[in-house]
């Protein structure tokens, strides 16, 4: 086991996208996924009727979440903070809740500027409560091709989503926006509802015309009702 540690050690993966995941969440997932459809007792014949039940089950839930994201306004912590309400507009409900909890953390951090070598700066940050030992380097890079942050918590590389201490150093610089390379459209609320070559057929907002995502669940919804009928 102590030869094969890069496999189980965190240490050696930080580089590695995990979205958040480890073995046994993902086994957690899959148990809740089964939860109130099938038992020890199951049948394999209960059993694939079962399943179908529960992937539609799952199915009905994410409509829902889907149209509950995309109907209802975020509730913001600072509505003077711009990374956040940029946050708010392109993240789903979940992932908003997230970044937040990042966002919130990100006011008690304190830092210390380390050194600068031309557009490079380098800070120390953490939370003001932590041993100083405990701080992470983030490396704040304002070159030609947009600004770009790395942290040693590497927390945007294994989750996708950035971590306190880089926010913290954002709001230090003054950004007004997130950088577009560090939102990843999987956690987007329109990274379901993207059609040919990657275009997005949402309507603008402030268009009182009915989006795609409306029709999609309108229909889903008739369809059930017609299932439940029958």
């Amino acid at each position: 086991m102590w030869q094969l540690q890069s496999h189980w050690v965190p240490a050696y993966f930080r580089d590695t996208f995990t979205a958040g995941m480890s073995s046994s969440s993902r086994s957690e997932s899959i148990n809740s996924f089964f939860d109130g459809f099938v038992n020890h007792s199951t049948t394999l014949q209960e059993f694939v009727e079962q399943y179908d039940k529960a992937l539609e089950d799952r199915r009905k839930k994410e409509v829902e979440e889907d149209f509950r994201t995309k109907s209802s306004n975020t509730i913001l912590l600072s509505s003077r903070n711009k990374l956040e309400a940029q946050a708010g507009k392109c993240y789903t409900r979940s992932m908003f809740t997230l970044f937040q909890i990042e966002m919130k953390d990100s006011n008690d951090c304190w830092f210390d500027l380390l050194g600068e070598n031309g557009k490079v700066t380098e800070y120390s940050v953490g939370l003001s409560d932590e041993e100083i030992w405990r701080w992470c380097k983030v490396v704040f890079e304002d070159a030609k091709e947009g600004v770009m942050a790395t942290c040693e918590c590497a927390k945007f590389e294994m989750e996708g989503i950035l971590c306190k201490h880089i926010l913290r150093i954002m709001s230090l610089r003054r950004l007004r926006s997130i950088p577009e390379r560090y939102i990843l459209s999987r956690w987007t609320i329109e990274a379901r509802f993207v059609f040919d070559g990657g275009v997005s057929m949402a309507a603008e907002e402030d268009n009182d015309e009915m989006t795609p995502l409306h029709k999609w669940f309108l229909i889903s919804k008739y369809q059930r009702y017609l299932d439940d009928y029958q």
